[in-house]
């Protein structure tokens, strides 16, 4: 991540703790926070999967390059550091992302992750400065159509260093209209604004919902009843288990997190078939053909 993204999301904790800290502290929490996102080569997250059973994982380029400056790497860097990991293990899926206001040579780029370099899907990260339904975008949803590739885009708050316009559920209808054979999934949309997130899930076939930050709402005592809300209206198919590594890794692993959300199913909140299409069946549903003999993985 870049050191502007990290500065404002490291603000932003600081600022929701319950009691002031002196420098001293506020130092020692940033480098806390910067040696939990310290894991280029994916050894500690293959090793926390391991531990939490979980088969694969979905990892998500974003192109931060026209939203702040002096990036260390350019987006094609970024795609070919992905692409290593892919040729290193088959336990990771990526989704490519490139700003779409790159023009000509930014599509070039997807088209090439996703037509050569193994890329399953795309990634969109509207707090950069673009909307999802922008018509600059069609073109890799056109792309997308073709390969049957998803579309996860980012929905609700971020670092407190990007504006968070375009990043409500009602931004991705448009797209969602216009290209009905594209899977548009919500990511985050099952917790943030999940209200609106889910009228748009329940009336467009082809609108799903990310669980991935759960753990906000396990902090406010609201993930039993966000599931339930969700379950009781039929959107049980719709939603798809993340766990937005490495965000949340301050709070707890990856086993953690799979354990908060299968406890669900002894409550009687969620039967186990329903468990299962959450934790991996529903997204391997709309994941491109070539990627679907990987069975009942958790994220």
């Amino acid at each position: 991540m870049p050191q502007q993204f990290f500065d404002g999301w490291s603000r932003t904790v600081k600022s929701n703790l319950p009691f002031r800290l002196d420098p001293v502290q506020e130092q020692r929490i940033d480098e806390l926070l910067f040696e939990l996102l310290e894991d280029p080569d994916c050894v500690s997250l293959l090793r926390e999967m391991d531990t939490a059973g979980i088969d694969q994982a979905v990892l998500l380029v974003i192109d931060f390059g026209l939203a702040y400056k002096n990036i260390e790497l350019t987006i094609e860097e970024i795609h070919l550091a992905h692409k290593k990991l892919l040729n290193q293990s088959d336990r990771f899926l990526a989704f490519s992302n490139v700003d779409p206001r790159r023009g000509r040579e930014g599509l070039d780029l997807f088209e090439k992750a996703v037509r050569e370099w193994g890329f399953s899907g795309m990634k969109l990260y509207p707090p950069c400065g673009y909307s999802p339904d922008a018509r600059i975008l069609f073109p890799y949803y056109e792309i997308c159509r073709e390969l049957h590739l998803p579309v996860l885009t980012h929905i609700g708050p971020t670092t407190a260093t990007l504006p968070f316009r375009h990043t409500q559920p009602q931004y991705v209808d448009d797209a969602a209209f216009h290209f009905p054979e594209v899977n548009f999934i919500l990511g985050h949309a099952a917790v943030t604004h999940y209200q609106d997130a889910a009228l748009l899930a329940q009336y467009r076939p082809n609108v799903f919902l990310d669980l991935s930050g759960f753990q906000t709402a396990i902090n406010r005592n609201e993930f039993k009843k966000i599931i339930h809300w969700h379950l009781s209206r039929g959107l049980g198919r719709k939603l798809l288990f993340g766990t937005d590594w490495p965000i949340h890794r301050f709070w707890g692993n990856q086993r953690d997190w799979v354990e908060k959300f299968t406890a669900l199913e002894p409550e009687s909140l969620s039967p186990k078939e329903e468990m299962d299409d959450i934790l991996g069946n529903n997204l391997l549903g709309i994941l491109p053909r070539t990627e679907r003999k990987y069975a009942n993985y958790g994220a």
